[in-house]
């Protein structure tokens, strides 16, 4: 595997026990017979990054390294979608919900190791009214849950626990009507649980579903009634095990499309992320979107 030209885009913010020279030493080390065209940027921000993506793309780049943690990955996975640029992700953050999906190792130094000898494979994008996520969409508490654990400094089984306490009492329930082609409506009176996973989990170790590919054309469609709470927090340590599906009182659903009408128009969050949203929501795949660098072949069909 080879690449005319490949730009490191560095988040110094990010990441702990690796620094940025022993990351430089192992591309050094690692790299030289993969691209004879290295070029590192550190942007500051998230506007700086976007516009040194857009001339990286320009100037005919083939491969971006993204370090840093799920914020930065999302963002510039996001900006690749569609492009024939190929995303690697040299993890340095807490979640690192894509690395951690494609088994990638969470030592920044052997991630690096680990992707000069690697396949691309193709990955599925999901879409929210057209909106895209790479790895999960929140819809209900779970998006309160996740935004407040972002935001703590440390993080594990005990945040989450934290974090889901502290949101259920500020947590306000919408009626959600999900319709599904093929199958009879189905109409959520107060969700707990909404969730869309286009790969394995959040990041952290928290898994929406095990089995989710990324690959394949479909999206792990979780639901819950607020109703179940208590015994469902009861078992949350069990999403670091084998995902959401073994919390009692859960459904899940494979779906490609879907629409999912609410009661109030409230904010939903895509990778980390929130943003407003309308009442109704648009739900889609699209396959093969973003030409992915990983250490192994986790999907079916591998691009190289």
């Amino acid at each position: 595997m080879k690449f005319k030209k490949i730009r490191v885009f560095f988040n110094r913010r990010s990441g702990i026990g690796s620094s940025f020279m022993q990351v430089q030493a192992a591309f050094s080390k690692y790299w030289g017979e993969v691209s004879q065209d290295i070029a590192w940027y550190f942007p500051s921000s998230k506007e700086e990054s976007d516009r040194l993506v857009d001339l990286s793309i320009a100037d005919g780049v083939d491969c971006i390294i993204a370090g840093g943690g799920d914020g930065t990955i999302a963002s510039i996975g996001k900006k690749l979608i569609g492009t024939d640029v190929t995303l690697g992700v040299i993890p340095l953050g807490s979640g690192n919900g894509l690395a951690r999906h494609f088994s990638q190792s969470m030592n920044p130094v052997n991630a690096v190791r680990e992707l000069a000898n690697s396949a691309i494979v193709g990955m599925d994008v999901g879409y929210i009214n057209g909106h895209p996520f790479l790895v999960s969409a929140s819809i209900a508490w779970e998006s309160d849950m996740v935004d407040l654990y972002n935001r703590f400094p440390v993080r594990g089984v005990g945040s989450y626990v934290m974090a889901g306490i502290g949101t259920f009492f500020t947590y306000r329930a919408s009626e959600t009507t999900i319709s599904i082609p093929g199958e009879s409506d189905v109409t959520i009176k107060k969700p707990l649980l909404l969730t869309l996973g286009n790969l394995s989990g959040w990041g952290g170790g928290a898994f929406i579903d095990v089995d989710a590919s990324g690959c394949d054309g479909k999206l792990e469609l979780v639901y819950a009634e607020t109703i179940y709470a208590p015994i469902m927090l009861a078992h949350i340590t069990r999403v670091f095990e084998t995902g959401l599906k073994s919390l009692p009182y859960v459904t899940m659903k494979k779906v490609s499309t879907a629409r999912l009408v609410r009661k109030d128009a409230v904010p939903i969050q895509l990778d980390g992320e929130l943003i407003e949203a309308d009442k109704e929501l648009e739900i889609s795949i699209k396959q093969n979107m973003l030409k992915v660098l990983i250490p192994q072949n986790n999907c079916s069909d591998s691009l190289n």
